[in-house]
């Protein structure tokens, strides 16, 4: 069933947590939010959203690349967000190593940072899966 904003609707997201922290804006890539669903249906275990959808002045604002997978619209022709950054605060290691190695797995390029782990849907775009760090 679609929710008022068009997109299927989810027992893990709400909109509220893929919204852009600044203007609001919601815009999916098409397929993104398949994935989403089948990563945290995989993982088991709440993922909490520290940032997924981002307008161009609030990607700025954070300090965001120009291009990044975030961003609801921009000159590369992504038709929607394709990224997330999940809070990894509390993860023991090993669970953040085997939650990684599986995102890897199902296709998700992953950067890990000291408190979140970016994972972006790159494959989308007939681009190779990434692996870096921040």
């Amino acid at each position: 069933m679609l929710n008022s904003s068009g997109y299927f609707e989810n027992p893990y997201f709400s909109e509220d947590e893929l919204r852009c922290k600044g203007n609001g804006e919601l815009n999916l890539a098409p397929g993104f939010l398949g994935m989403l669903i089948h990563l945290r249906t995989w993982a088991a275990r709440p993922l909490t959203v520290n940032s997924c959808c981002r307008s161009v002045e609030h990607n700025a604002a954070v300090g965001g690349h120009p291009k990044s997978l975030h961003l609801t619209q921009n000159e590369r022709s992504i038709n929607g967000t394709m990224a997330i950054d999940i809070s990894t605060k509390d993860w023991p290691i090993e669970v953040l190593e085997e939650f990684e190695n599986d995102a890897r797995a199902a296709g998700w390029s992953t950067g890990i940072a000291e408190t979140y782990i970016h994972l972006d849907a790159r494959i989308l775009l007939g681009r190779s899966r990434a692996d870096f760090t921040y």
